[in-house]
């Protein structure tokens, strides 16, 4: 008992010494939980968002009935009409986008979705379905339908999810002029399609009631009769079909409601909840990778930590040792310390992710509803399967980042002296890292030959990785070796210390490492995003050809105005099918001589006669989506409906051309493929002059037309997305920027634990009359060197790694692909950011063991 009691007042007289270390330790143990549980989070709330997202907050919901044209809409007497004819399961849906505001000051950064349902016949559809499968119907529907019991029917509701509301409280507070109103408004345009400010009414929003609910994002849900009292000139959405039927049933009434359909009108499945899931599944699994690496970088701060630790506490291990304490009890007392941190670094991690991820909410909305058009918001996480997930993945990564210094601890407490020395086998070592970097390079190559898909290919880039630390491992020594034969004679000290950087190598190989994964992810997505900006101004710049791009979706004749003004246009039809079980759309392509330069696109055989079987409605083009999706070449044949007919006709794949950043499949055809009565057009190219341009912007203006919106020219519209991008990639500049910030901290640890193993160098060197200063930039040198190394050896795995993100991942997550541009200039600038955040953070020790006085060194050495 005694010496048990002994034993942990040594422990705690410890941890005076290792008090930095253990800080360095928690912190990075805090960064990784909180990074992981982020994404979970995320990952989480947002599948539960969009799986249900179609439904409106509505169960058993499989089929909606929309207009087969915009051009004859559906009506409120085509509702009607169905209702008598017995079809009460058909629920009627409208919805339109506007700004919140409040005394004129808009609060909503983004437009908000607002959505009209029929409760009352809702409220009836479910009481039928119910009352056939259970004897308390009211029961069954609150528990189906739960947001119809938020909505007193008394009075006029809005249901919102809590964020949203939150947000827009917050929002009002803070704008709130004195004798202003406290009601919420928005602006409805009579005269146009789109919801503008100006001109337009003001009509008051209901009260808004909070109802937490995953698939609610930025999204209104009210009743049909007071959203037509705000959108009185709306038209109907669709019509849910609700209905508890299945297999034969449900066939039997999705025919019967076919027969009775009116023509404009068609029944069509909801958007597959798993496709919606396959699609997003690259996202979050490029989330999770980015959080992975994160939580990986922050281990090898864990492994140099414990490290640092250990090393400080190696004198009260021994003195433990020699009092009969065996290895095994001091060994579990470390693990349970350990264990204990990683505990309450996951409580603290857990909780600040809980704040960042609801930060960095409407930027997650934002980016999936742009890439896959589904409005998601964020529903509520399990704090218990979130913390036993975190908390196992943070326990297993901090038992195995202990594992390399407590084998080395665990040889020198074998022995109870004071001091031990042994030599490792460097040759078995160097050996050991050739064998792993060969091992994990074939590894690599035959997981990204032989398979497709994404999570063995993300798993094919870790490989890829490691191959590189165990490269840069084996040939330290050999450069390092190499550079000091380049070194003149007459620079002793440098050449001492370009020596001594190859014992720092085999001192620091974890660092290094960590460095070297930083630097390889840095160039790696570097220069993937840099390729995949160029091949996108390349490619806009030849895809805008013309002069000036009008967005309309109203109903105004605009090549009949354009005519009147006398300036050239042509509309780009648009048409949506179902391909294979999954959408389709069909667009229109002129065949002037501007738009054929302007194609980017491989193709099959002569472009001439490509463009003569293209106008003869014999070929088509496909985008990279289509083809990569379905496993088409050129040359193949394939069948689809006809743009303007619907009647099933064969095509040949003649061209296949980019469409960088689109996560639909199209497929284009010439302008003679489409009947103008009935087929959608919303965008509309432009070929004219000033002049023309003045009058066409009179012609629109006389016709009610917001030209100031949606009539863009060409630079314009490059600018815009040039910005977008460089928007939309911020994430990765600021993942690179704390990539490199924790490999430069690992480091600065690891140089902490080597201060006193090169106290009795530096002590020598600084009696032989070596200032300080020199000392430090001498220390400064030997880490920039093996920085470099490493840098040069990330290089071509960097770029190695670009190309698989590029025709490997990218390739499976999204179906297509674009060239990989090398810019040189790019890489040295990762050169010098990196070294320069290296500098920045291991300046701090190696200053700070400069300062030391000599005497000092020479009383610890004694």
């Amino acid at each position: 008992m005694k010496t048990h009691f002994l034993f942990f007042t040594l422990l705690m007289q410890s941890y005076k010494a290792t008090k930095f270390s253990v800080l360095m330790l928690i912190a990075s143990l805090i960064i990784a939980s909180c990074g992981l549980s982020t994404v979970l989070i995320i990952n989480a709330s947002a599948k539960q968002s969009y799986s249900n997202t179609n439904t409106l907050l509505i169960d058993n919901v499989q089929y909606q009935v929309l207009a087969e044209n915009p051009k004859t809409p559906l009506t409120k007497q085509d509702y009607v009409t169905l209702r008598r004819q017995g079809f009460s399961q058909l629920i009627a849906i409208a919805q339109s986008s506007a700004h919140i505001y409040q005394d004129d000051i808009r609060l909503s950064s983004r437009r908000v979705m607002i959505t009209g349902i029929d409760t009352v016949s809702l409220l009836g559809a479910l009481n039928d379905n119910s009352a056939q499968n259970s004897n308390n119907a009211n029961s069954t529907v609150n528990q189906s339908t739960p947001f119809l019991g938020a909505m007193p029917f008394s009075a006029p509701v809005g249901i919102v999810h809590p964020s949203l509301l939150k947000q827009l409280n917050d929002d009002a507070r803070s704008s709130r002029q004195v004798g202003g109103t406290n009601k919420l408004s928005i602006y409805i345009d009579r005269q146009s399609s789109d919801n503008s400010q100006q001109g337009a009414a003001t009509t008051f929003l209901p009260d808004l009631v909070s109802f937490e609910d995953p698939s609610l994002g930025n999204d209104v849900i009210t009743d049909i009769g007071e959203y037509f009292r705000l959108f009185p000139a709306s038209k109907l959405s669709s019509l849910l079909l609700v209905s508890d039927a299945s297999g034969e049933s449900l066939e039997q009434l999705v025919n019967m409601i076919k027969g009775y359909l009116p023509a404009h009108l068609t029944l069509m499945p909801l958007s597959n909840n798993n496709e919606q899931g396959e699609l997003t599944d690259s996202f979050h699994m490029n989330l999770l990778a980015m959080a992975l690496l994160m939580f990986v970088v922050c281990l090898f701060i864990v492994i140099n930590a414990v490290n640092l630790v250990i090393n400080a506490r190696m004198p009260w291990f021994k003195i433990c040792r020699q009092l009969g304490i065996s290895r095994y009890k001091i060994f579990i007392s470390q693990i349970v310390e350990i264990s204990l941190i990683t505990f309450i670094a996951c409580c603290l991690g857990i909780y600040a992710s809980i704040h960042l991820s609801n930060l960095v909410a409407p930027s997650i909305q934002a980016t999936l509803e742009g890439l896959y058009g589904v409005q998601v918001g964020y529903g509520s996480s399990a704090l218990v399967v979130l913390f036993v997930k975190v908390f196992g993945i943070s326990l297993c990564g901090s038992l195995l980042a202990t594992l390399a210094p407590f084998s080395i601890s665990n040889k020198s407490l074998s022995t109870t002296k004071s001091s031990d020395n042994f030599k490792q086998n460097e040759r078995m070592w160097y050996r050991t890292f050739w064998l792993l970097s060969v091992g994990f390079a074939l590894l690599a190559f035959s997981i990204l030959h032989f398979s497709s898909t994404l999570w063995l290919l993300l798993v094919a880039t870790a490989v890829l990785i490691l191959s590189g630390c165990s490269l840069l491992l084996a040939n330290y020594p050999q450069v390092i070796n190499g550079l000091y034969r380049l070194i003149p004679t007459r620079f002793v000290l440098l050449r001492l210390s370009t020596k001594q950087s190859i014992a720092l190598s085999g001192k620091t190989k974890v660092a290094c490492c960590a460095f070297f994964i930083a630097a390889t992810s840095n160039i790696g997505m570097n220069l993937m995003v840099d390729s995949f900006r160029g091949a996108t101004v390349n490619w806009l710049e030849s895809r805008l050809t013309t002069d000036y791009y009008l967005y309309y979706e109203g109903k105004e004749n605009i090549v009949a105005l354009a005519n009147t003004a006398d300036v050239e246009i042509y509309q780009r039809f648009e048409n949506t099918i179902s391909f294979r079980g999954q959408k389709l759309q069909q667009y229109s392509y002129p065949t002037t001589q501007q738009f054929k330069q302007a194609m980017v696109f491989y193709q099959l055989g002569n472009e001439d006669a490509l463009w003569q079987q293209f106008e003869a409605q014999e070929a088509i083009l496909v985008n990279q989506q289509f083809a990569f999706a379905f496993d088409y070449s050129l040359g193949d044949a394939v069948s689809m409906a006809n743009p303007a007919t619907g009647l099933m006709q064969s095509y040949s794949i003649r061209g296949i051309f980019y469409d960088f950043g689109n996560p639909s499949k199209q497929v284009l055809f010439p302008l003679s493929s489409f009947d103008s009565a009935i087929a959608k057009s919303s965008i509309y190219s432009i070929n004219t002059d000033e002049l023309g341009l003045e009058r066409f912007k009179i012609v629109l203006a006389g016709a009610n037309i917001d030209y100031e919106r949606s009539l863009l020219n060409s630079a314009e519209l490059l600018a815009i997305s040039k910005e977008t991008f460089d928007r939309t990639f911020v994430i990765t500049d600021g993942l690179n920027i704390v990539t490199l910030l924790v490999a430069a901290l690992s480091l600065a640890c690891a140089i902490v634990v080597l201060m006193n193993d090169v106290r009795p160098q530096n002590m020598l060197i600084r009696s032989l009359g070596v200032s300080a200063f020199k000392t430090q930039v001498l220390a400064l040198f030997q880490y920039l060197l093996l920085c470099l190394i490493a840098l040069i050896f990330a290089t071509p795995f960097g770029i190695l790694l670009s190309w698989v993100l590029i025709y490997d991942i990218n390739l499976t997550a999204f179906q297509w692909t674009y060239p990989l541009q090398i810019n040189f200039f790019k890489i040295a600038f990762i050169y010098a950011l990196s070294l320069a955040v290296v500098i920045v953070v291991i300046c701090i020790p190696i200053i700070r063991a400069g300062k030391r006085p000599l005497i000092e060194d020479i009383r610890w050495l004694n």
